[in-house]
């Protein structure tokens, strides 16, 4: 049987979690991963990518896209998951415009709507997370890198009243998502006097709820760093933040 002693950084995958405003590099941040890689491309944001090897498909904004997205998931997974997958990363770019091809898929398989002719939260809505939270999952079993990239919105604490800065992913999926990877990295810029840094946030602190698994107890990786996969690797691989 596997023994933990053998892990090393060198032996495992990133499966990880990137949110972040618009702008604010999270695609950019992915570009970095290893390749031969494969994009979900919802976003239509290709350009991020160019000159890099990357496969990707497109899916329309329209209850066509969810189908074609299942059809191409069933292939990707077939040989993701199988001897000698030929991808070293799979991206999802983004999940807020996946999140609505999957509720035009929920409005296709139950025709009930609100009084204004909209989805229900009690039926539609629930739908949607368990279409994709299914997919989340199988995702994660990848033998590859996965990055799944996310924008951000407020929502209130119905407990403590708080405001909280969550996924933008519907109802509870919002909370539970980030609980599913092991890395959970936040982006944001910040001007300084060499110019505009591009930076992930490893850590929970202020608005962004970061987390990483590969930094560990000893936080080998620095709260913030350059948003860049190498420069992740490199950190962990000398020991630490040096």
């Amino acid at each position: 049987m596997p023994n933990a002693k053998d892990v090393t950084v060198s032996t495992e995958f990133i499966k990880c979690l990137v949110l972040g405003d618009s702008g604010t590099g999270k695609s950019i941040f992915a570009s970095s991963f290893p390749t031969p890689g494969y994009i979900f491309n919802f976003d239509k944001g290709i350009l991020s990518y160019r000159g890099l090897d990357f496969d990707y498909d497109d899916f329309e904004n329209s209850p066509k896209g969810w189908i074609d997205f299942e059809v191409k998931f069933k292939e990707i997974h077939q040989l993701m998951t199988g001897d000698n997958p030929p991808y070293k990363t799979i991206i999802v770019d983004s999940t807020t415009t996946w999140s609505a091809l999957a509720m035009f898929r929920a409005l296709q398989l139950d025709p009930k709507r609100s009084p204004t002719n909209g989805p229900l939260w009690n039926v539609h809505y629930g739908m949607v997370r368990n279409l994709m939270e299914g997919r989340i999952r199988q995702m994660l079993d990848f033998k590859s890198n996965v990055v799944v990239i996310g924008h951000l919105q407020v929502k209130e604490d119905q407990e403590s009243g708080g405001i909280l800065i969550v996924p933008l992913l519907t109802g509870k999926l919002a909370f539970e998502a980030p609980g599913m990877f092991d890395e959970v990295y936040y982006t944001r810029t910040k001007k300084t006097n060499d110019g505009l840094q591009w930076l992930i946030q490893t850590v929970a602190m202020g608005r962004g709820r970061g987390r990483s698994r590969l930094s560990g107890k000893a936080r080998l990786l620095p709260d913030e760093m350059p948003n860049d996969y190498n420069e992740i690797i490199k950190t962990l691989e000398k020991g630490g933040k040096g």
